[in-house]
């Protein structure tokens, strides 16, 4: 049985962003995948496929040391120019917001990075109201201090991501007014 692909998950940030690596930034083998995007090959194996099965990916036999370069059919190229916008989806965890904006760049849209990496920092999710965590004590109530070193956790990543998209959407700001 062969699975169909669908086209909403072809615009998932993974696939989009792999082709937009492969058709704009010529990381056309998964050695240069890995070395500029830091994408691990093996996780990269079930996109292949998927775009290969939708006919949007191609990749040639193995050549020297077995590295097989790939490009995007045809319809791959219009998909993508066509689709892309759709994988900017502002509420996914971060490595998913910062490829979508990537593609954003390599389709040559730095107004778009910008305004999705601001839409992304409004959909964060809000911060979680806690005691403050010196207020539990660890040895007397084990899990209370366990859902309270969560939310701490939790708020403290949040903030961190709020403020790393704020710098790098000001970052792509003034590189567009420029």
């Amino acid at each position: 049985m062969v699975a169909t692909i669908t086209t909403d998950e072809l615009t998932e940030p993974m696939p989009i962003f792999l082709m937009a690596a492969i058709s704009r930034g010529g990381l056309k083998t998964l050695y240069a995948l890995q070395q500029a995007a830091g994408l691990q090959p093996g996780s990269l194996a079930h996109v292949i496929k998927a775009l290969m099965e939708a006919g949007m990916l191609e990749r040639s036999e193995g050549i020297k040391r077995g590295r097989r370069t790939m490009a995007l059919t045809e319809a791959g190229e219009r998909f993508l120019v066509e689709e892309w916008r759709k994988g900017l989806i502002a509420n996914r965890e971060m490595e998913s917001v910062l490829r979508s904006a990537t593609v954003a760049l390599l389709m040559g849209d730095i107004g778009e990075a910008s305004r999705f990496l601001s839409e992304s920092i409004t959909r964060r999710p809000p911060l979680q109201s806690h005691r403050e965590l010196e207020m539990i004590s660890p040895q007397e109530t084990p899990f209370n201090f366990h859902t309270a070193m969560r939310t701490f956790y939790r708020n403290q990543r949040q903030t961190m991501e709020i403020g790393v998209l704020e710098r790098i959407a000001d970052n792509l700001r003034r590189s567009a007014a420029t």
